[in-house]
């Protein structure tokens, strides 16, 4: 069955990565969500997308330098986007998250690794604690990177459905996901071309970002694709009630 997937939360009307961003897509019956993992200097898988806190926090703060005990009480409000409204929301754990989603077996988690804590770190230190934390979730999650070397060794070692983001329309790219036997391959809607293709012909499931617009959404689940990603769940699915 198609679904929406909520993209790092509710991330129009909340700060994105959050615990209320998520909680927030739940409650308007999101049964997918989407959030992304960097890793602090003591090994803390740490949810937010970028690497450093300036964006969401105002604080320029590089979170694979700095211990989590030293972050967790930053405010993560975004306040260039939401003033001081989101002022009391913090940086989250992955453990944060994980503990939320762990009694909502049918919501589906995306958990996206991201590349600038892999180089720090390298790939066995990061997906180690990761796998870890997990494990509740395992039957209800789906790990994506665009490190497909990190992807392949979480499906060897843990035997998690995997998803590889791609970033271009390519015949090589779709051989390798093959070999490998990838679960999911991600895309951005604008990448892939404008002419019919039928998704569900292919050897995995497709994840497009992202669009809040409702009609196209409606096209890409015609077409096969089996999530969707908004970065506005509420809205999007209160006009698609039945892509719930």
């Amino acid at each position: 069955m198609s679904s929406i997937v909520a993209h790092r939360g509710q991330q129009a009307t909340f700060p994105e990565n959050t615990l209320e961003g998520v909680q927030e897509a739940i409650r308007c019956g999101a049964r997918a969500v989407e959030f992304d993992v960097q890793m602090s200097a003591d090994h803390i898988p740490v949810v937010c997308h970028d690497v450093n806190l300036l964006r969401t926090a105002g604080i320029d703060m590089d979170i694979t330098q700095n211990r989590y005990a030293d972050m967790q009480t930053i405010s993560v409000g975004e306040p260039s986007r939401f003033s001081e409204q989101y002022a009391s929301v913090t940086l989250p754990s992955l453990q944060n998250v994980i503990n939320q989603l762990t009694d909502i077996p049918d919501v589906l988690a995306f958990v996206e690794l991201k590349d600038e804590s892999i180089d720090v770190f390298g790939i066995d230190n990061f997906i180690e604690p990761v796998i870890k934390q997990l494990l509740p979730i395992k039957d209800h999650c789906i790990v994506i990177a665009d490190n497909l070397q990190a992807l392949i060794r979480l499906k060897q070692d843990a035997g998690l459905p995997v998803g590889w983001i791609i970033h271009r329309w390519d015949e090589d790219d779709f051989r390798l996901a093959k070999q490998q036997h990838l679960d999911y391959l991600v895309i951005n809607h604008k990448y892939f071309p404008e002419q019919q293709h039928d998704f569900s012909s292919d050897p995995w499931q497709w994840v497009i970002y992202e669009t809040r617009n409702p009609d196209k959404a409606v096209r890409l689940f015609e077409q096969g694709a089996a999530f969707v990603e908004t970065d506005d769940a509420c809205q999007l699915l209160n006009r698609l009630p039945g892509y719930k």
